[in-house]
């Protein structure tokens, strides 16, 4: 239940956007759902980086058994996720799919897996 939550509320973000949202604001966005639902990600213990590579765009961040930290950005973490801004935002938006993006090279992920598909679970 509070997974179906997090993830209405991320929609209803996105489309209060209506696609006119900057990658910044979408994840300044997600990192005030993160710290709301920490309890959704209690059992999440891991360290992420999401990097536009054409842009200034960058957030590192922690969930520590839920609870978000900010990182430093050259902070160890245990995945990196990078992109071009447009594609980042295409993949929030649900107009491009996270496997068709890794594919076509628009993605690129560096480190671990299960990382990543933890959070993509609740995306």
């Amino acid at each position: 239940m509070a997974k179906e939550q997090f993830q209405q509320e991320l929609e209803a973000m996105l489309q209060k956007g209506s696609g006119n949202m900057s990658l910044a604001q979408v994840l300044d966005g997600l990192v005030e759902l993160l710290i709301r639902h920490q309890d959704t990600f209690a059992d999440v213990t891991y360290r992420y980086r999401l990097c536009a590579t054409d842009s200034d765009t960058s957030r590192a961040f922690s969930l520590e058994n839920g609870r978000y930290a900010p990182l430093d950005e050259t902070a160890p973490v245990d995945v990196t996720i990078l992109g071009k801004e447009q594609h980042l935002l295409a993949i929030f938006n649900k107009q491009l799919k996270p496997a068709a993006a890794l594919l076509t090279g628009k993605l690129k992920v560096k480190g671990s897996l299960a990382a990543l598909n933890t959070l993509a679970a609740y995306l």
